[in-house]
C-alpha cells in the first residue's frame, strides 16, 4: 500500500460503491447487494476501506462518506426490485448530518424496505441509547438495520437480541473456524437459535471455500456472502429488473 498515493488521489467524489451479492444457500439466488466503499482514483486505481479510512477519519467526514455510498446505492438500485445495503459507521448513527439526510432520501424513495443499514455490533453495546435512538429511526422510516461483526460481543448477546433489529451477520472470523473449531461452532449454534427465536436474518460472511460453506449450511444459516460466490464488483449481477 502506498499511502502517498492514496491520499493524492482522496476525494469523496471518487469514492464509489462496488457490490457483492449475498445468496439465498438454499437455492444459490441472490437475495441482497451489499454497497463497499471504495477509492477509484482517476488513474483507475481503486483501493479498499482500509487504505483510505485514516483519511476519512483525518478530515472527519465520516457521515458525507456514508451520505454518498447511500446517495450512489440509491440511485442505482432505485428502478431495480432488489435489496441493498450500506455499511454506516458508530459516528453516524447520531450524526445530525446524516441522519436529516436519510430522512430527506428516504421520503420518496421507492419500497425503503429494500434498504438496510448494516452497524458494526458493538456500536449497540458502545452507544446504546444512540444506537436506539436510530433503529426507532429506521422503523418510522421503514429501513432495516443489521448488526455486521457478530460475533466478538457475548455477555450483552442475549439483550441485543431481543432488540427490534432485522439481521445479524456472523463475522468472518467465526465462519472460518466453523469447519475445525466445536467451541466456534457450538457458540455460532447458540448465537443462531437465538437468533431466529426471535424472527431475526441470519447471514454467514466471509465464506471463502467449500468447506466453510458446508459447515454454515450445517448450521441452518440461510444467506452467505464471501469471495467463494463473488468478489466485490463495479456493477451488480444477476439484478431483477
Amino acid at each position: 500500500m502506498h499511502r502517498s498515493a492514496v491520499a493524492e488521489g482522496f476525494d469523496l467524489d471518487n469514492i464509489v460503491p462496488y457490490f457483492q451479492p449475498i445468496l439465498n444457500l438454499n437455492d444459490n439466488s441472490v437475495v441482497s447487494y451489499e454497497c463497499l466503499a471504495r477509492l477509484v482514483t482517476t488513474n483507475e486505481q481503486m483501493y479498499l476501506p482500509n487504505q483510505f479510512l485514516n483519511l476519512v477519519e483525518k478530515e472527519q467526514c465520516f457521515g458525507q462518506l456514508a451520505q454518498r455510498i447511500f446517495h450512489a446505492s440509491a440511485q442505482y438500485f432505485h428502478d431495480i426490485n432488489m435489496d441493498w445495503s450500506i455499511n454506516i459507521s458508530e459516528h453516524d448513527i447520531d450524526d445530525q448530518g446524516f441522519i436529516d439526510f436519510l430522512i430527506d432520501h428516504m421520503a420518496d424513495y421507492p419500497n425503503p424496505q429494500r434498504v438496510t443499514l448494516e452497524v458494526v455490533a458493538a456500536t449497540a453495546i458502545n452507544k446504546p441509547e444512540a444506537f436506539q435512538r436510530f433503529l426507532q429511526l429506521c422503523k418510522t422510516l421503514k429501513i432495516k438495520v443489521f448488526l455486521d461483526h457478530f460475533a466478538a460481543i457475548s455477555s450483552n448477546k442475549n439483550h441485543i437480541l431481543q432488540l427490534p433489529i432485522d439481521g445479524i451477520k456472523l463475522d468472518g472470523s467465526l465462519v472460518k473456524q466453523l469447519s475445525t473449531n466445536q467451541q466456534a461452532k457450538d457458540f455460532a449454534i447458540h448465537l443462531i437459535e437465538l437468533a431466529k427465536a426471535n424472527h431475526i436474518q441470519v447471514i454467514a460472511e466471509h465464506i471463502e471455500d467449500n468447506a466453510t460453506l458446508m459447515a454454515v449450511k450445517a448450521l441452518n444459516v440461510d444467506y452467505g456472502q464471501g469471495y467463494y460466490f463473488s468478489h466485490p464488483q463495479a456493477e451488480a449481477e444477476e439484478v431483477a429488473e
